[in-house]
């Protein structure tokens, strides 16, 4: 599995839609109708509970556009800090120029650097270039695994709906039921829901630890 090539192709896809239409753009990250994008963020949101303030790492994080979103929440819980990590350099650069919130910063990487409350994944594994499914699936599984352990209280991640349509051979797209039921077996002390349906295209499974 060529991870560093697939890696590569996915700098090179981000940093043409960043530069063709503007970090203020949901098109800077593939997302055409920015309704759709908040309607997303709503959803791995939801994985969140609880009155006290919260710590959240975005995994794939982009042009840091989830951190707004999450601040401005008027649901429980508040948002206490936020980090947000790309492998794309220039995403993580359009989001510091962005988000001058003191409770926010953006690291460049692949892995999220420090325990958090929650961790989310918005759109994370999309992208798997010439991977194989099986492959990509493995490899999904062990960024999962690791950052399930950086998570004290939940995990919110989405992935595309097998069937919903035609795909382009570089994307990922997955069974629900079959993600939520690895989640259930593989993330120690995970209690799972999933939500997906129209008019996303995409499914969403939360994961929070049982107590």
């Amino acid at each position: 599995m060529d991870l560093e090539t697939t890696f590569a192709a996915m700098r090179e896809r981000y940093e043409g839609w960043l530069a063709e239409h503007g970090a203020e753009s949901s098109r800077a990250v593939g997302w055409v109708d920015p309704a759709m994008q908040a309607l997303r963020f709503d959803l791995l949101a939801a994985v969140m509970e609880g009155e006290e303030p919260v710590t959240v790492a975005d995994f794939g994080c982009g042009t840091g556009a989830l951190f707004p979103h999450l601040a401005a929440r008027a649901e429980r819980p508040p948002l206490a800090g936020y980090i947000g990590y790309d492998l794309v350099p220039a995403m993580v650069e359009a989001a510091r120029e962005r988000h001058r919130d003191p409770r926010a910063r953006f690291e460049v990487g692949t892995a999220v650097g420090e325990e958090v409350d929650y961790v989310i994944a918005s759109g994370a594994f999309s992208v798997r270039g010439e991977i194989s499914d099986a492959d990509w699936e493995a490899h999904v599984q062990g960024v999962l695994e690791r950052l399930w352990e950086r998570s004290r209280r939940g995990l919110a991640f989405n992935l595309f709906t097998r069937g919903t349509e035609d795909f382009q051979t570089a994307m990922y797209a997955g069974d629900p039921e079959t993600w939520a039921r690895w989640c259930s077996r593989a993330l120690p002390g995970a209690l799972v829901a999933l939500r997906y349906g129209p008019p996303l295209q995409d499914f969403t499974v939360l994961v929070r630890r049982a107590r």
